[in-house]
């Protein structure tokens, strides 16, 4: 409701004035009740049509005054104020939720349109921990958004199983028998200590990966025993979290592309390819127009003829260039930025697109960054176990009845909503400071607090005791500020989800549901609903409630934080 009228805003204003861009006129919500529902600033308008706030202001009020859903307009120094009809608005905002349901908020920016993600592609070598799970949670929840938008989405997991890491693994490989999957994690901690003081162990991994790459078919039974261990491991600690891939790319697939030599020979016209003094296969990124030293060689094949990750990487971005998606996604940690920068540069200098990057900043722990190769790590799974076990000693004191499996599934899917919206309430471009006791908390702005606030929504509808239907009647009224507040929000919705999809930032839906469910809260403590003195205004705001928690429920499952009936 509020983008069709802030469209039918900017239209019927544009249409009057053609001097006029729209990119010049700025609609918002003012952040005080005082200034009306919307706000239209009169800076640019009155400097770009020459005249007075006041003229501009009152010619836009001549041709907004038939607008069906404006109740009056004020002219408060530069800016417009428009106050709304607000049961008309409710009416219609409560209808639009009632006959979308599941799909309100959606604007359809995907229809007939095709997208592919590719996430979280964790280095199989070790159970993933909280740090590298932001890029699970962020890819997934943009996963999430593109195909609540109407795409035709391809989730990507890319199958590192080339790496010098993986060689390391194999070189221990009968060490590793009878291990679980955690035991890997240690395993390839003293792999790789064991590499950097003994150069010829180091040597023989890296004479693995060339057997592998030369097709030997026992060292290519090894690696593939070795990564799928790893990564079937990993996945059943992702599901936890609710994350899914529905492809699977094995980087050992892309070791020979007919589309990666046309890359090559171009590269080779320019004079970008060349043997660098340690006989590696190099390109000189200058010669495409890099202008920077730090860099500037790109090493595509070592002295042993082996490939490096890099060429793997530009024929596997080519493979998924070529699957003819409109949208193309990569989520990536901001330490590859550079990385990025020049594989972008090498495709495009023989006309290969490449994937839109979405980098995110770390999770620290107080300690700082977390790494694998030190062990110095907060495993998800722990911290999912810790969750669900913090999470259970409430969930028994305030679900006696329960039985103790249902208790458990309850304090498991509180335990998701714990690490992903710590997680994805901030933004991708900023750190997160890892802390138990505040993820864990049960009240502020957490993930179990809104899951709470969609657990009260459904214990009011509950109390009720009969259906609450979809119709909205002709008595349906709205009789405070703080009912007319959470209309506004729900109303609001279908903005918060274009801009959270355009801005490739899921904290924007998360920062939504968090305010959602504290006007919410604000309502319910000032207004009555089970004992409101009519029976209208108890309908009226029964209603209310089940399109809150409508909204609530859609806002997140882009998340992927899981709803529950009671807590």
């Amino acid at each position: 409701m509020y983008l069709h009228i802030v469209e039918d805003l900017k239209t019927t204003i544009i249409e009057r004035f053609p001097e006029i861009s729209e990119e010049e006129v700025n609609i918002s919500s003012p952040p005080d009740l005082r200034f009306g529902d919307i706000a239209v600033p009169l800076f640019v308008l009155a400097k770009k049509l020459g005249v007075s706030f006041s003229g501009i202001g009152e010619k836009i009020i001549g041709v907004i005054r038939d607008l069906s859903y404006i109740d009056r307009a004020e002219l408060v120094g530069g800016y417009l104020n428009l106050f709304l009809k607000r049961n008309l608005y409710a009416r219609e905002t409560l209808i639009e939720i009632f006959s979308k349901k599941e799909k309100y908020g959606s604007v359809g920016l995907g229809k007939e349109k095709k997208a592919l993600i590719e996430h979280t592609s964790i280095n199989p070598n070790a159970s993933p921990h909280v740090g590298r799970a932001r890029n699970a949670m962020i890819g997934d929840s943009l996963s999430r958004l593109l195909k609540f938008e109407g795409y035709d989405t391809e989730v990507h997991y890319y199958v590192n199983d080339m790496g010098r890491q993986i060689g390391l693994l194999v070189l221990i490989a009968d060490e590793l028998e009878g291990l679980d999957f955690n035991g890997i994690l240690d395993a390839y901690v003293k792999a790789n200590r064991r590499a950097e003081e003994d150069e010829e162990f180091a040597k023989r991994g890296y004479d693995l990966l060339a057997k592998m790459e030369e097709g030997d078919e026992e060292t290519r039974k090894k690696f593939y025993r070795v990564t799928e261990l790893c990564l079937q491991g990993q996945l059943e600690v992702l599901k936890r979290l609710g994350v899914e891939y529905n492809c699977f790319d094995r980087e050992s697939s892309f070791l020979h592309s007919e589309e990666l030599e046309k890359v090559l020979n171009v590269l080779r016209e320019k004079g970008a390819l060349f043997v660098d003094e340690e006989g590696r296969l190099t390109v000189d990124l200058s010669k495409l127009g890099y202008s920077q030293e730090e860099g500037r060689y790109f090493v595509l094949r070592r002295a042993n003829g082996s490939s490096m990750y890099g060429y793997r990487d530009l024929a596997y971005t080519i493979y998924k260039g070529k699957r003819g998606s409109d949208v193309n996604l990569i989520v990536l940690g901001e330490d590859h930025k550079l990385y990025a920068q020049q594989l972008e540069l090498i495709l495009k200098s023989a006309g290969y697109s490449s994937p839109e990057c979405v980098f995110y900043s770390y999770i620290l722990l107080k300690e700082g960054k977390m790494s694998t190769r030190q062990g110095n790590v907060v495993l998800l799974s722990d911290f999912l176990d810790k969750a669900s076990e913090l999470a259970l000693q409430k969930v028994k004191q305030q679900c006696v009845e329960l039985s103790e499996n249902e208790q458990k599934l309850i304090a498991e899917k509180i335990a998701v909503s714990a690490i992903r919206f710590a997680v994805l309430k901030v933004s991708p471009t900023k750190n997160v400071v890892f802390d138990y006791d505040s993820a864990l908390s049960f009240e502020g702005d957490t993930g179990p607090y809104l899951q709470y606030g969609c657990a009260r929504i459904k214990s009011i509808l509950r109390k009720y005791g009969k259906d609450i239907g979809d119709e909205i009647g002709e008595d349906f009224s709205i009789k405070t500020d703080d009912e007319w507040i959470v209309v506004r929000r729900l109303s609001e919705f279908p903005e918060v989800v274009v801009n959270s999809l355009v801005q490739r930032n899921p904290a924007i839906v998360a920062n939504y549901a968090l305010e959602l469910v504290r006007r919410f809260t604000t309502f319910y403590h000032n207004c009555p609903v089970l004992q409101a003195e009519e029976e209208a205004l108890k309908y009226s705001r029964l209603q209310l409630c089940k399109a809150t928690l409508q909204t609530l429920e859609n806002a997140l499952s882009l998340l992927g934080i899981p709803v529950l009936e009671r807590m």
